[in-house]
């Protein structure tokens, strides 16, 4: 048994609410590709769709020379690029449908059904004449008359209720690197709709954020990531949360103390840090910070600024005031912890826990 996140039914990526930040699709190859070993291992489409049969590398690619497309590409599709997605998977010489197929809502798989005849059959050798294209749709032609584009849409015709556009949101800013500018979300806008997106996130103990610079992120309200943090889910290594340290003191918290910038945000620096700068701190080994860079980038707790070149990554801008306030504390008392404000933070910080573990999570 596996599992696997997949999006409920209504809650999947609408390209119509969320345009440019709607998670990118396969290009025209894999398309083609991906139908073809679809209609393959799902020849039936009164059967269930997954696991369906398995088949063969050769019978797609022989397939795909018919239909004109490009050899390359469609070795690289079948090696590298449905797999990635978790669309395919190859069990000994044989190709399988992937987990990812198993996941698709229940709309989704429904529009398949509609459309299957329309899916180009690899096992059909006389096909030759066929181009790689979709037959164009005519009016009065009920099996053309809808694009097959609309196919991997959970519906024909667009939602425009308060919580399908609320999830459309939620989707974009969850998915999204860092935070999306205003125009990007302009639904936002409207009270109605933030006040649902906001009821949405809390009930999946999430927030919405406005950042300093007005876009906007989601992110862990203040009592829910002290209580992950307190059980120890999501947090990082003892190595890891030292380069990150360091990776903050090079680039923003340095040049500060140094006058070349004033503000207090972590991802309005300019200046970036480097692994041989990070390797002067002998207490880590240039493996252990390679290694804890390729983790943090990979959380976007770090993000690349050119080749070789670290700055703080987007993910910190999903912190709250208290957080982004509590993490300039931590490291004052990392830089200096025998000092006066590290005391007092010392201090402060000691008097405001509670005294037992039932007061600090009600």
């Amino acid at each position: 048994m596996t599992l696997r996140l997949g999006w409920p039914a209504g809650s999947a990526p609408d390209v119509e609410q969320l345009g440019e930040q709607a998670p990118a699709a396969l290009a025209r190859i894999p398309t083609l590709v991906w139908a073809l070993c679809l209609k393959a291992a799902w020849p039936d489409p009164t059967l269930p769709h997954y696991p369906g049969q398995p088949f063969s590398a050769q019978l797609i690619e022989t397939a795909c020379a018919h239909l004109g497309a490009d050899c390359k590409s469609v070795s690289t599709a079948l090696e590298r690029v449905l797999p990635g997605h978790g669309l395919i998977v190859a069990v000994g010489p044989l190709l399988h449908l992937g987990p990812a197929v198993a996941t698709l809502p229940g709309p989704t798989i429904a529009a398949l059904r509609r459309g299957h005849h329309r899916l180009p059959d690899p096992y059909q050798q006389h096909a030759v004449h066929c181009a790689p294209h979709p037959p164009e749709a005519h009016a009065d032609d009920p099996d053309t008359a809808t694009s097959p584009h609309e196919l991997t849409q959970p519906d024909a015709s667009p939602q425009h209720s308060s919580e399908h556009i609320s999830r459309s949101i939620i989707t974009a800013l969850e998915i999204a690197r860092g935070p999306l500018p205003p125009r990007d979300l302009p639904a936002l806008n409207d009270p109605d709709i933030r006040a649902h997106v906001q009821a949405a996130l809390a009930d999946i103990g999430r927030t919405l954020i406005r950042t300093p610079q007005g876009n906007w992120t989601t992110g862990y309200p203040d009592p829910v990531a002290e209580a992950l943090a307190a059980a120890g889910i999501g947090t990082l290594s003892p190595a890891e949360r030292t380069v990150l340290a360091l990776v903050l003191l090079h680039t923003v918290a340095l040049p500060r103390a140094q006058g070349r910038h004033t503000h207090p945000h972590w991802n309005a620096t300019q200046h970036s840090v480097t692994l041989r700068e990070l390797a002067r701190n002998r207490a880590l080994t240039k493996t252990t910070i390679r290694e804890a860079l390729r983790t943090l980038t990979a959380a976007g707790m770090v993000d690349t600024a050119g080749q070789g070149n670290y700055v703080p990554g987007p993910c910190l801008q999903r912190l709250s005031e208290t957080r982004i306030a509590a993490l300039w504390e931590d490291l004052i008392l990392a830089g200096r912890p025998d000092g006066h404000l590290a005391r007092a933070i010392a201090r402060r910080r000691q008097a405001a826990r509670p005294s037992s573990p039932s007061q600090e999570y009600p």
